[in-house]
């Protein structure tokens, strides 16, 4: 009696078996199919990237971001390709493997759901960093508007109206930072000032205080050297009253910023021109440089 039950039971213990195995393949197909979809969308943001790379070399011509966010650019560039290269490739001998085991399965799962977060990651990053590269992040400032010959301080007048020349560079900032209002961003804010090649006359008063500012350079500087530290002094007044203003304009409520600068002295603010005179007026600005990324 018992050995006949047994032998009832058999097929209905191999069809049980035979389900369970093609319900188990069926969810390995399935999770093939989501690691080769999820590998499809990596090979897209790699081709945004290297879209977006040759973006900021093209800013990087034309002096339309500065070297601060260049680097930070490059960085997450490099980063995000590696990653992506590392994970399509491991994901694809995943795909290509027989899953037989519980080990495998688990494996499975795991390169699925970790893909997953790194495309959702990279893809956030690159939204942003695609509308930061895409919209005007430098704007000139005239110094002949703002600085008086031979000075590279501001006069009361022009002071008490600075928000004039910054209020446009704010708007923008504003209007980024409130797009994205998930994420925890870091503002950077960099000056780079300028200088023409007309010759800062020996024993002047700008002569005197220029090289007084020079600790570390010869007694005697050139006109090159003289240029830059007043494109630098300039540069650094610059970013003094713009940090003033964005913290009188906000109450101190925007978070992480950096505020630096930079002078470059007889450099052409545009690499591309070629038309700049000695004492050209387009060479007598500071340039006023935003850019936004995300902390995470």
């Amino acid at each position: 009696m018992r050995s006949h039950r047994n032998i009832a039971v058999l097929p209905a213990l191999l069809l049980a078996i035979l389900l369970s195995s093609c319900f188990s393949q069926k969810k390995v197909t399935a999770l093939k199919k989501d690691l080769a979809a999820v590998n499809t969308q990596l090979q897209q943001q790699e081709a945004t990237i290297k879209t977006l790379d040759q973006q900021r070399k093209d800013k990087q011509d034309h002096n339309e971001i500065d070297d601060t966010a260049n680097a930070k650019f490059e960085k997450f560039i490099t980063g995000a390709n590696s990653e992506i290269e590392i994970l399509i490739s491991e994901n694809t001998v995943i795909v290509g493997e027989s899953v037989v085991s519980r080990k495998d399965w688990d494996r499975l799962n795991t390169s699925l759901a970790r893909s997953q977060s790194a495309s959702k990651k990279i893809n956030q990053k690159v939204v942003l960093l695609t509308d930061l590269i895409d919209r005007n992040t430098v704007f000139p400032l005239d110094q002949d508007l703002l600085f008086e010959p031979g000075k590279y301080t501001v006069s009361a007048d022009v002071a008490r109206m600075i928000g004039k020349f910054f209020e446009p560079a704010a708007k923008e900032i504003d209007a980024f930072i409130k797009k994205y209002p998930d994420f925890p961003l870091s503002l950077i804010i960099m000056a780079k000032g300028y200088a023409d090649a007309t010759p800062i006359q020996e024993g002047s008063s700008l002569y005197k205080s220029l090289v007084a500012r020079m600790t570390l350079n010869p007694a005697n500087p050139d006109s090159k050297a003289l240029n830059k530290e007043l494109s630098e002094a300039r540069a650094e007044e610059i970013i003094k009253l713009f940090k003033k203003f964005t913290i009188d304009r906000s109450g101190n409520k925007i978070g992480n910023i950096s505020y630096m600068y930079e002078g470059k002295g007889e450099t052409y603010p545009n690499p591309k021109a070629t038309d700049y005179k000695v004492n050209d007026p387009r060479r007598r600005i500071v340039l006023l440089f935003w850019s936004v990324f995300p902390d995470m």
